[in-house]
């Protein structure tokens, strides 16, 4: 059957209008010769047939091509019949018939032209491939997109009834055979989806859909098929079933028990890992819902997180778990629980609401974490933590541990307190953030020193606190490495300022005392030898009772000086014999006005926090100091008054009365040995013993107004305790 004469009448147009034609001419011999014999009545009806086919394959030219028929046939009839009027009527009705049928004829076909190329454009330009088999397994029309996914052309197709099974691919001929085994009984629609080998060889994917056709009386006349390229969504489908495939692989293996819900609440996935901790198997729990998938856990009967997660229950969330932190969809928290075999654990959870691609929750997926080794690691760590730290704050002296880059990262109270900072301060903090650049260079070459060497290191170190105070600190530092192969120092520090301070004091009194008791010697053999000389004058002058009584009383005061002299020398031996130490300046103050006739004198103190690092003997110091000005005072002296004041890194602690005062003369040798109304040794031994620490004392009261002594305490020997 030659199709391409239905759908497409126009290469037919000459063939047809030559048959016509042929037809046309036929006709007008027969009704010519009819005429002659008088026959007007059957022959005329024939030319219905060239003017009905004109008017329908040739529409537009039907209504001209009866107008020139009834022409011809009037002439003709005129030309034999001219004398018969009623043949000429009766011509005259058949023209107007024959018009009238061209007139019709060519109007619906017109219309009816219309129709079929609105059906045919809606056909031959669907995307998917359309055609009408017969009941004889004929093609009897398919669309022209079967080229485009076949790569056959529709004419091949009407030519070759067997190329749609030729194109099969041969994996799939069984199934589309079993297909086409009842295609042609009157059935419903049928789908199928095969491979076809399109002209370039290349593999497509064919979706498959066929209707039943029936005509007006309901017999089968076939069916109506519709193939659809579905190669891309079948190697999507492919790719999505690889990747999940893969991700249900990665789900299975991942260490972490995981688990997947729909948004039903059915469980989709159940890892390895889940089927361990839980004791529970996939296949028992696969595609069940809730309460089935914690069953596992002990007395819990409500929602889980990923139930919250797959409902969006954010509120729920932050009451059922105290620790809960949001990162965009995934809730993480911690939880503890009791297995149904009794075991405790501690489990860190997270979930994730999963959507799909039109941006709805499709499901949640939730994974956790057994760290009950690791919560039983840090509580013993924490319990060591606060053992070391116990240990370490019973320790006195200050004690620090550096990491590598020489930041404090342990440290205890003893060294808080030592430096004056806190710990929150120090943490993270290097020796540059709190020391004297000098004091931390020294520190870090010390730690580097350390490092370097593997080896213990012991050094004496000065080390400022947060008040200015200067110390004198022997630190020993060691090295210490972790099992992760990390380095630290562990220094201890002993402040060794009072004995560095003793030491030297010690040393100076010692070179004091040397240096007196040759003085002292010196001056006792030369009142000795003045004394043995007046005695043998004295021996002389026996009978000179005047003069011996003036001898005798010259050799009195030589012994009484020798005697001031050993008295002093009883004061002066306990110089430097004890150690220095701290002396509050008003208790001192207070013992010595009990020991002194101070009359109605007043006394005002110092600040009552004050206290000197000095030798024990500073009593006699205050006391020689208030003795003397009891003694030569004056009668208008009233008061004493003790102040003081930091001047240029020292204290100056002034001691002054309201008497008679020192003359200028005097303040010269005020500190001399042996100058002086009494014995000329109170001044001396004073300076002495405050020399000791490092302490000098100047006379600086302006005569006639009273005397002012002024005590310069350096740095590091003095201090306010409140």
């Amino acid at each position: 059957m030659d199709h391409s004469f239905i759908h497409h009448p126009e290469k037919w147009e000459q063939m047809l209008a030559v048959l016509i034609a042929a037809i046309t001419v036929i006709i007008v011999i027969l009704n010519g010769y009819g005429l002659m014999f008088g026959i007007t009545n059957v022959l005329p009806h024939l030319f219905y047939i060239p003017i009905i086919l004109t008017a329908y394959f040739f529409p537009r030219r039907g209504t001209l091509f009866a107008i020139a028929v009834s022409a011809i046939y009037c002439g003709m009839t005129y030309v034999f019949n001219p004398i018969i009027p009623g043949d000429l009527l009766s011509a005259g009705g058949r023209v107007i018939i024959f018009i009238l049928i061209a007139v019709v004829v060519s109007f619906l076909t017109t219309r009816l032209r219309e129709s079929e190329e609105k059906y045919r454009l809606l056909a031959d330009y669907t995307y998917d491939w359309e055609y009408w088999i017969g009941s004889d397994e004929s093609i009897l029309y398919t669309t022209p997109s079967c080229e485009r996914i076949t790569g056959y052309t529709a004419g091949e197709f009407y030519a070759d009834r067997n190329l749609i099974n030729t194109i099969i691919h041969p994996d799939d001929k069984d199934a589309l055979g079993h297909h086409m085994s009842h295609f042609f009984v009157p059935r419903n629609a049928e789908s199928l989806d095969f491979r076809i080998i399109c002209r370039d060889g290349s593999v497509r994917w064919i979706g498959h859909i066929c209707l039943p056709l029936h005509n007006a009386k309901g017999e089968f006349i076939g069916r109506r098929v519709s193939n659809r390229d579905i190669t891309g969504r079948k190697q999507a489908e492919d790719e999505y079933r690889e990747t999940s495939r893969r991700l249900a692989e990665m789900i299975d293996f991942l260490p972490d028990p995981t688990m997947i819900i729909d948004r039903s609440g059915v469980v989709v996935s159940w890892n390895r890992a889940m089927e361990q901790m839980s004791g529970i198997p996939a296949s028992v729990i696969l595609g069940r819902g809730k309460p089935s998938y914690t069953t596992w856990i002990s007395n819990h009967t409500g929602p889980i997180l990923i139930d919250y997660v797959l409902c969006g229950d954010t509120e729920g969330i932050k009451t059922a778990y105290s620790n809960v932190h949001f990162d965009g969809n995934t809730v993480r928290t911690e939880a503890d629980i009791t297995h149904v075999n009794g075991t405790r654990l501690s489990l860190w959870i997270s979930a994730t609401p999963l959507i799909d691609e039109s941006g709805e929750v499709s499901g949640a997926i939730e994974s956790v974490r057994d760290v009950s080794d690791i919560k039983r690691i840090q509580r013993a760590l924490r319990e060591s933590n606060a053992y070391l730290d116990t240990v370490i704050n019973t320790l006195a002296d200050p004690l620090f541990i550096k990491d590598r880059s020489h930041c404090f990262v342990k440290l205890n109270n003893a060294f808080c307190h030592f430096s004056g900072h806190t710990r929150e301060d120090l943490l993270g903090k290097s020796d540059y953030d709190f020391f004297k650049k000098e004091e931390a260079d020294i520190f870090w070459e010390k730690d580097e020193e350390v490092f370097r060497t593997r080896r213990e290191n012991e050094n004496e170190e000065c080390f400022t606190d947060s008040q200015g105070n200067t110390h004198t600190i022997s630190t020993k530092k060691s090295l210490y490495i972790n099992t992760a192969g990390e380095e630290f120092i562990v220094g201890i520090i002993r402040d060794i300022t009072g004995r560095k301070l003793a030491e030297e004091a010690l040393r100076l009194a010692n070179r004091k005392l040397n240096l007196l008791s040759g003085i002292t010697r010196h001056d006792i053999r030369n009142q000795l030898l003045a004394l043995e000389a007046y005695l043998e004058i004295s021996k002389e002058s026996l009978e000179d009772p005047v003069q011996t009584a003036k001898f005798v009383a010259r050799e009195e005061k030589i012994a009484e000086t020798i005697a001031h002299q050993i008295t002093f020398t009883k004061d002066y031996e306990d110089l430097g014999v004890n150690t220095p130490q701290w002396q509050n300046v008003n208790t001192v103050i207070r013992r010595v006005v009990a020991r002194l006739p101070m009359r109605t004198i007043r006394i005002d103190e110092a600040a009552p926090d004050l206290e000197m690092y000095a030798d024990p003997l500073l009593e006699k110091v205050f006391y020689n100091l208030i003795d003397n000005a009891l003694r030569y005072g004056g009668e208008k002296m009233s008061a004493l008054r003790m102040t003081s004041r930091e001047e240029n890194g020292a204290l100056v602690i002034a001691l002054e009365d309201d008497g008679n005062g020192i003359s200028a003369e005097d303040k010269k040798q005020l500190f001399n040995k042996g100058f002086g109304k009494h014995t000329g040794l109170g001044l001396y031994l004073s300076r002495e013993i405050l020399a000791i620490t490092g302490i000098t004392i100047t006379e600086t009261g302006i005569p006639g107004t009273g005397a002012r002594f002024e005590i310069m305490v350096p740095k590091g020997v003095y201090r306010f305790t409140g």
